[in-house]
């Protein structure tokens, strides 16, 4: 039965039988079944088992490198102040950080410095060669 006509709202034709329809389940599992393609956008459940699997590891990957990197993160992700041991922790490791790149500024001058005399004494050792 159409209502068409009793509605006082809008415009009449919209309200119309058949407008839209459903197609049935049937039709959609023959077409799954004849196309070769996952319409119904399901996973095997061992895929999706194994995907959740992977998801959940990365995770717990990613949380380890963080606290290694912040010990105070951890108590930070679930809303609490950081202990005293692990602000003399971070305290640390920024110092630590700070001097090894320290270190390394100095190491690659000292390695340009050494590379420019070789190159030097090298040059020499040609010329005394050729003479």
């Amino acid at each position: 039965m159409s209502y068409a006509g009793h509605s006082k709202v809008g415009f009449p034709n919209i309200y119309e039988d058949g407008d839209q329809r459903n197609v049935p389940t049937d039709e959609v599992d023959n077409l799954v079944r004849h196309s070769g393609k996952n319409i119904k956008a399901y996973r095997p459940r061992e895929q999706v088992a194994a995907l959740n699997e992977h998801l959940v590891e990365e995770t717990q990957k990613l949380r380890e490198e963080a606290m290694k990197k912040d010990p105070t993160r951890a108590a930070e992700l679930h809303g609490n102040k950081p202990c005293k041991g692990a602000l003399i922790d971070k305290e640390l490791a920024e110092e630590d950080a700070a001097e090894l790149r320290k270190k390394e500024a100095k190491l690659k001058q000292g390695i340009a410095g050494a590379t420019h005399f070789k190159h030097k004494h090298h040059h020499r050792k040609n010329e005394e060669e050729e003479q």
